[in-house]
């Protein structure tokens, strides 16, 4: 092997020595760099891999609580779009919860189960689910009416007749609203119409009429012509507090969620004591799927001294638990 140049002092050094003989300086190998084993890579292995299934959790679903049709303790089902947003889907939790929650709480999650056959889906188990919530709003609504005292009355109870007009004053407006009010009673919708509208043309302003009118046209199913004339009621008279409540209940029954809310709010405004606008506001934010603020109103009922229905505090609950 040729000799090498001792980078100190200068002089021809034997390839083999280790030290220079002159100067006695350490020699340089020239050997290359010896290669590193699997096990000194580790961590640059460890970091690919990790970051590798990191990566791949954004392409799937890891369903727990059930057994696969591979007889496993959980199931793997690919994402319809990349992302991590539940990626881990417990399926016990989300079946627990009533329908309604598990949607807005586990969007991604109650889809997936439906597609992997843990949860029912179509069309006709939607529309079912919809109605089974209306019914249990119902319910919870009687139930509260009972423990308030007030038994919601039928709307021809509500219609407000005000002062009976004398005969000479047959045409005027207070006549006409009396003589619709009698025929709504009776079931003459239409007619009961025409005598709130010829009210309404000889008194604009004549808020009894345009109420009434409200209600015969809920009754009737033309629930934009009755919130119109709601939003006139209100207008010519702001403090009706129950004007404000019907609004809401329109509003509500049309899935308008946020014009609901805000009548409700004004009637409150107006009567911080009334429990009824509380009550009926908490079932708006649970259909809405703003249970914070749905438990809210039930606490402020509850401070008012009045017990809000048990399955609707449950249920609420059941919503706010983890969060």
């Amino acid at each position: 092997m040729s000799p090498v140049e001792c980078a100190k002092c200068g002089q021809q050094v034997p390839d083999a020595a280790k030290r220079c003989p002159h100067c006695g300086a350490r020699m340089r190998s020239r050997r290359g760099v010896k290669p590193k084993r699997w096990y000194e890579r580790t961590p640059v292995t460890l970091c690919v891999a990790a970051g590798l299934v990191v990566i791949g959790f954004g392409f799937i679903h890891v369903i727990t609580g059930v057994t696969s049709p591979y007889q496993l303790p959980f199931d793997i089902v690919v994402k319809e779009s990349f992302g991590y947003q539940e990626t881990l889907v417990d399926a016990k939790r989300i079946q627990a919860l009533p329908y309604s929650i598990a949607t807005r709480r586990y969007p991604l999650g109650v889809r997936v189960l439906q597609r992997r056959d843990y949860m029912p889906a179509g069309l006709a188990f939607e529309a079912k689910m919809a109605t089974e919530q209306r019914e249990e709003m119902q319910r919870w609504q009687a139930e509260f009416d009972r423990a308030t005292g007030q038994p919601e009355s039928r709307w021809q109870d509500r219609l407000r007749q005000g002062e009976q007009a004398s005969a000479r004053d047959a045409e005027d407006a207070q006549a006409c609203n009396v003589r619709g009010v009698a025929l709504a009673r009776q079931g003459e919708y239409q007619a009961a119409l025409a005598e709130f509208s010829r009210a309404i043309r000889r008194e604009p302003t004549t808020a009894d009429a345009f109420y009434n009118r409200a209600l015969v046209y809920f009754a009737i199913g033309n629930l934009g012509s009755a919130a119109s004339d709601l939003g006139k009621v209100v207008e010519i008279r702001p403090d009706f507090v129950e004007a404000h409540i019907s609004r809401a209940r329109l509003y509500a029954a049309m899935n308008k969620h946020d014009q609901a809310i805000s009548n409700l709010t004004n009637a409150i405004q107006i009567n911080p004591c009334c429990v009824k606008a509380y009550f009926q506001r908490g079932l708006v934010y649970y259909a809405k799927g703003d249970y914070g603020k749905a438990w809210d109103d039930v606490r402020e009922i509850q401070s008012l001294g009045v017990q809000a229905p048990s399955g609707f505090v449950e249920t609420l609950r059941a919503a706010l638990k983890g969060d």
